[in-house]
């Protein structure tokens, strides 16, 4: 109980209406804010565009606005595209390095297991009843589903 005590104080003493005030005023502002981001942003489209066809004819300076905008678009999904294919497969090797970690903690607990049988045979059942789900298809490291 001597550590749960300072842990329940503090939480206490937080103003959770003060939280909560500031977090509504902080959602408000930057909703505001963003409004007006996309007013600047259509403001600028339409001027660069306006800029543009006093320069060649109107159909030209919107099509050279559009081929603009479709390119920095096709830019970012691949960006993003290359970002997840990359979060993909650190997650397959960091979970290649934990299936190792465990089959080594298991190599390693193997003789604590052997000198007791209730252990040994629930190991042994464990490993076959993993063994079967692996061999019916219940359990896969690929994360989509199989197509029907």
């Amino acid at each position: 109980m001597g550590g749960l005590a300072p842990l329940l104080a503090s939480l206490l003493a937080v103003d959770m209406r003060a939280t909560l005030r500031r977090t509504r005023r902080t959602a408000l502002f930057s909703a505001i804010a963003g409004l007006f981001l996309l007013t600047a942003y259509g403001a600028g489209v339409a001027a660069i565009t306006v800029w543009l066809s006093t320069q060649m004819s109107m159909v030209a300076a919107l099509g050279l606005v559009a081929i603009f905008a479709l390119t920095i678009a096709l830019i970012l999904i691949a960006v993003l595209m290359m970002k997840n294919r990359a979060d993909e497969r650190r997650r397959r090797e960091a979970s290649a390095g934990n299936r190792t970690l465990m089959i080594t903690a298991a190599f390693s607990a193997l003789p604590f297991l052997m000198k007791s049988r209730p252990l040994m045979a629930a190991a042994l059942t464990g490993g076959a009843a993993l063994l079967a789900l692996r061999l019916l298809g219940g359990s896969s490291d690929d994360p989509v589903p199989p197509a029907e």
